[in-house]
């Protein structure tokens, strides 16, 4: 008779075992992501903008796109404080409604890049781009490094993008709504170099600070629920 191992239960030394080749080379990459990120934060304290910012929002504002605009205008409005906190409280009861209490919660984390965003940004205190360099239809007060829109905005839809895979059954509109949800996220950093608030590396920033504090629990959540999970 031949005895079945995936049905033997692990020794705690070997569920250990486990767990660190599991997380080993995750934390290896966050680690090299949060020294890339504390790097960049260092020399946007002393420099208003890295190689090939001004070249990059020139490039991305002379693009000439029907309705690019009224588009971009409408990601930006999504990263507004009260309209976004609006969003994300609405997201987080909606899915706790629809029974999707991981991911409720997973939106309601979304506050905490933004807020340590805003930590970050008055440490560096970057000034934004000027108009002697760029084309700012409207000066807007505050610093630059990291872009709060696109952390607040990427965090947000990123969390969508999974909790869509959660509650969504039918595989068309699911792969439609996730393909929207990667394009939000995509648009939340251009939008802000667009109008010529931020630049290019602001973006980045904002993106890789994100995550920073995100993908360590979406990692985790992913674990939770794939089939070979004990934990459901």
């Amino acid at each position: 008779m031949i005895r079945d191992r995936s049905l033997t239960p692990r020794s705690p030394e070997q569920a250990t075992v486990g767990l660190r080749r599991r997380y080993a080379a995750p934390a290896a990459l966050w680690l090299i992501a949060a020294a890339i990120f504390i790097f960049s934060a260092f020399l946007a304290h002393f420099y208003d903008r890295f190689p090939g910012d001004e070249r990059l929002t020139d490039a991305l504002q002379r693009v000439d796109v029907p309705a690019l605009g009224g588009y971009l205008a409408f990601v930006n409005a999504l990263g507004n404080v009260w309209l976004h906190a609006a969003l994300v409280v609405g997201v987080a009861l909606l899915l706790g409604l629809m029974r999707a209490g991981w991911e409720s919660l997973l939106a309601l984390y979304t506050f905490v890049p933004s807020l340590l965003n805003g930590v970050v940004k008055d440490w560096v205190a970057r000034p934004r781009p000027s108009e002697e360099l760029v084309n700012v239809p409207d000066s807007i007060a505050g610093f630059s490094f990291p872009s709060g829109h696109t952390v607040s905005t990427a965090a947000l839809f990123i969390v969508l993008f999974f909790a869509v895979s959660a509650v969504v059954r039918h595989r068309g509109l699911r792969w439609l709504l996730q393909a929207g949800c990667l394009l939000m996220v995509v648009s939340a950093g251009a939008a802000r170099v667009y109008i010529g608030v931020h630049w290019p590396s602001d973006a980045i920033a904002g993106y890789l600070l994100m995550a920073l504090l995100l993908v360590p629990l979406l990692y985790v959540y992913v674990a939770r629920r794939s089939p070979g999970s004990h934990s459901k």
